[in-house]
């Protein structure tokens, strides 16, 4: 039977976490958590169960474009055993709930391989989004996961030597590089605001980032990276399932020759050594190899460079309809 959760009844929430946790698969943005702090006016959590057990879940958000309403599962939804085989029954079951509550579009991208579109139904059409359709794309296809090697010389050995010359030069400079998992939040913020400018996106208010704080904060480890009192580099970091989630980094216009996030990203992997963390997941990226005029590529550059296994290609987002 499908349930929609009531975020008040702790019981449900508890056995949510505890089956998303031993899905080696589920994403942060398919947490809870990430249901609370989303922005979206409307949201839902839903979950199945049969035989007194949860099959599958799935945080859904009501997104608007150009003036219709869709659902919009972010890396979700979330199968028990990572089984994507149960698919089917999770698209005929939403489906029904989508008719009753007047929904007509449902994007999902979970990380699926392109094999795995064969286990969908043909009663079950489905459109693929482009994967260098940036503009409609919901989330990149393109991941940079890091595998840790909980060997510190021999995972700086895995970068190219511009990266591994750049992290040594930035402890060369004399700066000063903490983690905890206290916020300072007033700095954070003026840099991240710089950050939206220099890299041109719409930022979030502080109170998004207050709220975000305060559900995370079990789970949340926060780097500063300074020259003297002035500061470089931060980020909000959450731990998730074994991963470091790089959630939001920021660095100051200023003093770029210092290499401030270059010590803060090697900062955060020894974290991950320290702490037998198995990946640091710096996110995706919405940029090819050869797209030299993106207004991503450097960012692609950056992220490439830790990336010494490569990128992960997946499936860019999958949308279902269902009729009126």
């Amino acid at each position: 039977m499908l349930y929609e959760l009531n975020n008040n009844d702790f019981s449900v929430v508890n056995k949510i976490r505890a089956f998303l946790k031993k899905n080696v698969n589920s994403d942060y943005m398919q947490s809870v958590e990430w249901n609370v702090i989303r922005n979206e006016k409307v949201k839902y959590f839903l979950y199945y169960i049969v035989d007194n057990k949860i099959v599958w879940t799935c945080n859904l958000l009501v997104k608007e474009k150009n003036g219709k309403k869709f659902l919009y599962a972010p890396r979700g939804p979330v199968f028990i055993n990572s089984n994507f085989n149960l698919i089917n029954c999770f698209l005929e079951q939403i489906k029904l709930w989508m008719k009753k509550n007047s929904y007509f579009k449902l994007v999902i991208n979970p990380y699926l391989k392109y094999d795995d579109l064969k286990k969908i139904s043909s009663n079950h059409k489905f459109v693929i989004t482009k994967k260098d359709d940036y503009i409609n794309l919901l989330d990149s296809c393109k991941l940079a996961i890091v595998d840790i090697i909980f060997d510190e010389e021999k995972m700086i050995n895995k970068l190219p030597s511009k990266f591994r010359q750049n992290t040594r030069r930035s402890y060369r400079k004399k700066l000063t590089s903490k983690f905890s998992k206290k916020v300072n939040l007033d700095i954070f913020y003026k840099l991240y605001l710089e950050t939206a400018e220099r890299h041109s996106f719409n930022p979030h208010t502080i109170d998004y980032f207050k709220k975000l704080i305060e559900v995370f904060k079990k789970n949340l480890i926060f780097f500063e990276v300074y020259y003297n009192d002035i500061p470089l580099a931060m980020s909000i970091d959450i731990i998730y399932n074994n991963k470091l989630i790089y959630l939001y980094g920021v660095s100051s216009t200023n003093n770029r020759n210092l290499l401030g996030m270059y010590n803060l990203q090697w900062e955060s992997i020894r974290y991950c050594i320290d702490n037998k963390i198995s990946s640091y997941d710096l996110g995706g990226v919405f940029c090819e190899e050869d797209q030299y005029d993106n207004k991503d590529y450097g960012l692609y550059k950056f992220k490439k460079g830790y990336c010494y296994n490569g990128f992960i290609d997946v499936v860019p987002d999958l949308s279902f309809y269902v009729s009126n």
